[in-house]
Order: C-alpha cells, then structure tokens, then sequence
C-alpha cells in the first residue's frame, strides 16, 4: 500500500466471498493500477473469515463483514475513499455506507447480481436451518474437503466465472487452494451459501446519492439458480432503469473482472474516477455522502 497521491481518493477493494477467495483476488488489479500510479492508496483488507483474518464460527451477514473495515477507514483518518466491489460483496459496501457515509466519497460495482438476486430476500428461518442442519453437520465438512479439490475449482471456474476457459490459469487455482487449505475459512463461504447476506437491498441501492459505476462483463452470466432469470441485455436494462444517474459499463469477459479482463477493467474504473473526480473528492460538512433519506 502506498501513500495516496495528491487529492485522488484511495480506492477499498472489497472481493467476493467464496472457497478460497481473499483480498488476492485484487493482486492482478493493484499491480495493473500502480503501474501507471505508483503513489496511488489501494485497501485489500481480508474479510472476516478469508485470508489471514480472523474466523468466526458464527453465521455472518454483510454488517458483520462491514465493521472491520468502517474500522479501517475510521482508523486512517484520512479524507473518503471509493469503494470497488466484486460481485456479490455489493452489499457489504452498502452495508458499510450504512455505518460510516462521511467516509465513502463514491462506489463502483463490478460484476453485481443481477436485479432480482439482490432484491430477493432469504427468509432467516430458513438460513438458520441450512446453517445448523447442513453447513455445521459432517456433511458440511465433507462438501467443503470436495468444493476444496482443484479439479472442482478448475470446472467452477469456467463454466460459473471466466469467459475463456484458458483464462483458469495455474495462478488462480494455486490462490484458490492456498486460500482454503484452512478448514475455518468454510463458516465465511457458508454463511454465503446459506443465504444470510441475503436481504432487499434495492432501497439502498437506489437511494445512493454518491456517484457509482456499474461494470458488467460483455458475456456475464448469473450464477447457480441464476443463471436463467436473466440474460446481460435484461440485467442492463433493469439497471439503467433503477439507477439512472449511474454510469453503466461493459468490458470484455464474464463475471471476475479485475482478475480475467484486469487492463480493461482498470482502464474502465480510471476513466470513470477522472470523470468524477470533483465529485468524489467533495466532502460536504452539511450532511454525510451515502444516502438519501428513505422514509
């Protein structure tokens, strides 16, 4: 991590929750970014449960994820950052405008679910139930020791996440696999799959008032049950309809960005971040950036 250069907000790179994900998901991105900006202020933080973070046997939802890092934020006393999401951690973002909007100065999601995804909510009962009958039983352990093996990543990969097939390089699955090894790490992906995250997040989304960007792969796709609720041309035209001051972008490849497609994806968030650089620099004394009032 390197000191941010001049008034160029620091970027907080947020990965997605999955086996063996963590904030080296981002290496690709934070080396292609600080090629062309050296002194530029790049966060990974690991979340709960990923990386080098501490476990919680506990079922998380995206406020549990959110408070290490309004900590983080709270901790470098400096001016706002811009959050970049992957995937489906779009709602730990909206959950960490929620706890610290004087710290968040503009968001850009990558990859996010499609429309209905994150306005569909899980009943609690029913994660609650998958949580203790399923995820925490000796099947758990067993499915996670299968999700685990490197010829289940490879095939999740290309058929779930990259455009290319050849594009699942040797990288990627070693990060995979170092990244599971520790059996602790199962509770975050559970608490994922169980559907605790899962929430209608379109209120806040739609009543963002800080600039966002939205970028979606030219051959996304959805994922699991997903995967037929919607094609990339419905999933853009309901985003452009719900959020009509935001910038909505394509690039090439599918549904892990940063890592398949990384120079078009930073050339695409650095485009935007030009653009709305007065924007996201500005730091109102009157009332936080985040949200509008939602009665």
């Amino acid at each position: 991590m390197a000191p941010a250069s001049g008034s160029r907000p620091p970027l907080l790179l947020i990965h997605p929750i999955g086996v063996g994900l963590s904030s080296r998901f981002w290496d690709r991105f934070i080396r292609r970014w600080q090629n062309d900006d050296p002194e530029a202020e790049l966060l990974a933080p690991d979340l709960i449960g990923c990386g080098e973070a501490a476990c919680s046997r506990d079922p998380l939802t995206p406020h549990d994820w959110a408070k290490p890092l309004a900590a983080l934020l709270q901790k470098r006393n400096g001016g706002p950052a811009v959050i970049v999401t992957q995937g489906t951690s779009l709602p730990i973002a909206l959950a960490l405008i929620e706890l610290v909007p004087d710290l968040v100065c503009g968001l850009v999601a990558v990859s996010p679910p499609g429309w209905r995804v994150l306005q569909e909510e899980v009943p609690i009962e029913r994660s609650r139930q998958l949580w203790r009958w399923l995820f925490r039983s000796p099947i758990g352990n067993i499915f996670y020791l299968y999700a685990r093996r490197r010829s289940f990543l490879q095939s999740f990969s290309r058929k779930n996440l990259f455009a290319e097939a050849d594009a699942v390089d040797e990288q990627w699955l070693q990060t995979l696999r170092e990244g599971s090894r520790s059996m602790d790490t199962r509770w975050a992906v559970y608490s994922f799959l169980a559907g605790f995250w899962r929430r209608d997040w379109e209120p806040r989304l739609t009543g963002l008032t800080l600039p966002l960007q939205v970028v979606f792969g030219g051959s996304a796709t959805g994922i699991g049950r997903s995967r037929s609720w919607d094609d990339l041309d419905e999933r853009l035209a309901t985003y452009r309809r719900k959020l009509p001051e935001a910038v909505i972008d394509t690039i090439p490849g599918r549904n892990v960005l940063p890592y398949e497609s990384t120079d078009d994806c930073v050339k695409c968030i650095r485009r935007w971040l030009n653009d709305q650089q007065q924007k996201c620099t500005q730091i109102s004394n009157k009332e936080p950036l985040g949200h509008k009032q939602i009665s």
